[in-house]
């Protein structure tokens, strides 16, 4: 898979694994748009991406609001020219604990219904 030159937006993508995830495309040559609700964070990774030698443009949005989303695709596509990958990270990810403990005390289980994604 070519990924050079390719155009890729990461949600969620100004910190944590969305970061990673960026800086780790960057390297690959991918242009990146990063998109986040923390406008700091998405300087932070703009940069790090453009010292590893890619293009990378910030853009502001809730992705739970979908007339912002549609607002920030379009206008990612015009910056662009194109849009060739998606990695949809933001408020996805799960802890992925069995249990929660506090004081001794389980304070919260992992759903039946999770867990068997985990198995499947």
């Amino acid at each position: 898979m070519k990924l050079q030159d390719s155009v890729v937006a990461i949600t969620g993508g100004g910190q944590g694994l969305g970061r990673a995830m960026a800086e780790y495309l960057a390297a690959k040559g991918v242009k990146l748009a990063l998109i986040d609700l923390v406008p700091e964070k998405l300087d932070e990774t703009a940069a790090a991406c453009k010292e590893a030698g890619s293009e990378a443009k910030t853009y502001v949005c809730n992705v739970t609001q979908e007339d912002e989303v549609e607002k920030t695709f379009a206008a990612i596509v015009e910056d662009f020219g194109q849009l060739n990958g998606l990695v949809n990270n933001a408020g996805i990810l799960r802890d992925g604990l069995l249990i929660k403990v506090k004081d001794g005390k389980i304070t919260k289980r992992m759903e039946l219904s999770q867990w068997q994604a985990v198995i499947d």
